[in-house]
């Protein structure tokens, strides 16, 4: 993709019209390489007048580039003090959001643009910066399908071991059941059924109701299935959020100017 030209607004395209007829009327002095006469004429000497036209055309351009400064430190001084060097992602997103915001707002009260042009301009910044929100928390794609989960089953607790050399583990899924606990350990060859605890040890042992215990076991299974394919929506939902955002950044990345 490449810088394309947008169509202007009526008043401003009105205004470019009227200086382009302006420049059509000045005729060809000298045909040659650009300035040649000047820079090789050395009686040329430029006057006072032009002298402190540009001096004055200077500082302005000074005092415009010190008012941009303070406006930038103003409007990024959160942005800037929540970086950090080793987010990677999450400090790029922040970036993004903070310029894309200010560029709608800039771009809404003084963009060029044909008025529906502008419109579409300002939604396709606005859906990105959307897509840039959910995006810059990983965690809420399965957030949204977890909660829901967890609501239609027991609260399930896990094994927290704690070594001797130091350091602990969480592992297992557990629900309450008389004096223990049904469930199933993790690893690779987990224990499953009732298990209670035996001079301080997590032993398996007999279920006083193996029914209920089967039944306790059937729930954690499905329980289990259900997570794992809401973390496959949630991996979709990210890629196609990841897709749709290079999309948009390729169909108006180079749209977004004025």
């Amino acid at each position: 993709m490449l810088l394309r030209s947008q169509p202007l607004s009526a008043e401003v395209s009105k205004k470019f019209e009227t200086n382009k007829n302006e420049f059509e009327n000045i005729k060809s002095q000298h045909i040659g390489k650009m300035f040649d006469d000047i820079i090789c004429d050395e009686n040329h000497k430029v006057g006072l007048k032009d002298w402190i036209g540009w001096k004055c055309g200077d500082i302005k351009n000074a005092f415009r580039h010190i008012k941009h400064v303070i406006k930038n430190h103003v409007k990024w001084h959160k942005t800037l003090r929540n970086l950090r060097p080793w987010e990677g992602f999450d400090g790029l997103i922040s970036v993004m959001q903070t310029h894309l915001t200010h560029y709608v707002v800039y771009e809404d009260k003084y963009g060029h643009s044909e008025e529906e042009y502008k419109r579409q301009k300002i939604a396709a910044v606005k859906e990105t910066i959307d897509l840039l929100d959910r995006m810059r928390d990983p965690h809420s794609y399965i957030d949204k399908y977890h909660e829901k989960i967890e609501a239609q089953y027991p609260d399930y607790k896990s094994l927290v071991t704690k070594y001797h050399e130091g350091g602990t583990s969480i592992s297992g899924k557990f629900v309450a059941q008389d004096k223990g606990w049904a469930g199933m350990e993790s690893g690779k060859n987990p224990r499953e059924g009732y298990f209670e605890f035996l001079d301080g040890n997590f032993a398996l042992v007999d279920s006083p109701d193996q029914d209920e215990t089967d039944r306790l076991l059937d729930e954690l299974k499905t329980y289990t299935q259900e997570i794992d394919t809401a973390y496959k929506l949630a991996e979709a939902d990210s890629e196609k959020d990841f897709e749709k955002l290079g999309q948009l950044l390729k169909e108006n990345v180079y749209s977004w100017w004025d």
